[in-house]
């Protein structure tokens, strides 16, 4: 199914354009990632693509109200700050709001799997704004993963956190994929783009370049036109491995 449908989308800002005529759709299932050098477009895209942006073209998902926006789609932004003492667990539960009105027990169930799911059950009671960067950007990931949605956007979520824990949310963005969600995700890590995401966008100037499961859109010829790199290449469980070595 279907669940995301995007069309020549472009947007101009201060008179210069930003992005130009992105098309693509999004079904169940898959994970995909946004890939692009600094200032390529990724944060714009995903906040157009949201209706968040005034934007020409089309985004099935900026078509929607608000509030249905909520149900469909969850976002994290790249900015990881609060600024007030709130729990943890409390911080986690601003993910249901979009389904106010259900039955309470439902919210409880759903913030209480979040917070198992991102490992932070210990932590639940404590203020948001005293975790450090990676706690926080765990706690966010939580929030997300409690607003129960079948499109997840994520602008960068391996910010703040370390290898391990950058790997564990690639795995979890795959997992949420294969149990039948449909998740998009900027991600400047080439490496972890090929290893866990079923797909890639690459975009350029603001421009979609590529479009297609790694293995096959990131070749050396666009690894160096695009992010100006060479690659080490290898296999390891059926998966790739691509680390930057060199610049060209």
């Amino acid at each position: 199914m279907t669940v995301l449908t995007v069309e020549q989308l472009s947007l101009t800002r201060q008179g210069q354009r930003v992005l130009s005529d992105i098309s693509f759709s999004l079904r169940e299932g898959e994970f995909l990632g946004l890939l692009g050098p600094n200032g390529a477009g990724k944060t714009t895209l995903l906040r157009a693509i949201q209706g968040l942006l005034p934007h020409e073209g089309r985004s099935s998902l900026a078509e929607l109200s608000a509030a249905e926006r909520a149900r469909r789609a969850a976002f994290l932004p790249q900015a990881r700050e609060v600024a007030w003492p709130m729990a943890v667990r409390d911080l986690v539960a601003l993910g249901r709001l979009p389904w106010t009105g259900a039955a309470q027990r439902e919210d409880h169930r759903a913030v209480a799997a979040a917070l198992a799911r991102m490992g932070l059950e210990s932590l639940a009671a404590r203020p948001a704004d005293r975790l450090s960067g990676g706690e926080l950007a765990r706690a966010l990931i939580a929030r997300l993963l409690a607003q129960e949605t079948p499109l997840l956007l994520a602008d960068e979520p391996g910010a703040s956190l370390d290898p391990a824990r950058q790997i564990s949310t690639m795995e979890l963005f795959g997992d949420l994929a294969r149990e039948g969600r449909a998740v998009v995700a900027s991600v400047h890590d080439l490496g972890l783009a090929a290893r866990y995401c079923t797909r890639v966008l690459v975009l350029d100037q603001g421009r979609l370049v590529a479009d297609g499961p790694p293995a096959e859109v990131l070749s050396d010829a666009l690894l160096a036109k695009v992010f100006g790199l060479r690659v080490w290449r290898a296999e390891a469980g059926g998966r790739p491995l691509l680390t930057p070595v060199a610049l060209t």
